[in-house]
């Protein structure tokens, strides 16, 4: 089945989001910090998660759950003894239905409540575009490129979580 341009620039976005979930996903966060496996196979891991989703019809938090289990257990030797997989499922496949649905509008206002894209989980050091951009609708890109939207973003996501971000006093 030929992909669509639609369904292609979804696929874009949703790796997007992947990315971003996964790079604040504390269980493979530490993996990775402690050795369990290599940091190319965490920066694989988003590019994977999108293929099964957009490989796969009809999948549940269940069987997302199992397969982001299966790839920990295999590339980080990493058993979860927690809930944390299904928690990322749920919102992997709660993106996943927003694309499929065609639900651009939805799925830009969600993305700007995930936290940013965390650079550790990135071969390349990301941009301000890349942390706060999604890739799918340009007319919103537009909008949040003013360096303002995107503080304010970050502001409003630490208000949220709790954290408090602590700035340096080094003179740049």
């Amino acid at each position: 089945m030929p992909v669509s341009r639609d369904m292609a620039s979804t696929k874009d976005f949703f790796l997007t989001i992947s990315e971003r979930v996964l790079s604040n996903w504390t269980a493979l966060n530490l993996a990775v910090d402690h050795g369990m496996g290599s940091r190319d196979r965490a920066e694989d891991f988003p590019a994977y998660i999108t293929e099964v989703l957009y490989m796969n019809e009809g999948l549940d938090t269940d069987d997302i759950a199992a397969e982001i289990e299966e790839y920990m257990d295999e590339a980080f030797q990493t058993e979860l003894q927690d809930d944390s997989a299904a928690d990322v499922a749920k919102v992997l496949l709660r993106f996943h239905k927003y694309c499929m649905d065609g639900d651009e509008a939805t799925a830009v206002t969600e993305m700007a409540k995930l936290p940013p894209l965390q650079p550790w989980i990135m071969g390349r050091k990301p941009t301000k575009e890349t942390l706060a951009q999604p890739k799918l609708l340009e007319g919103v890109r537009d909008e949040m490129k003013n360096d303002e939207a995107v503080e304010k973003m970050d502001a409003e996501e630490n208000e949220d979580n709790g954290w408090t971000e602590v700035k340096t006093r080094r003179q740049k």
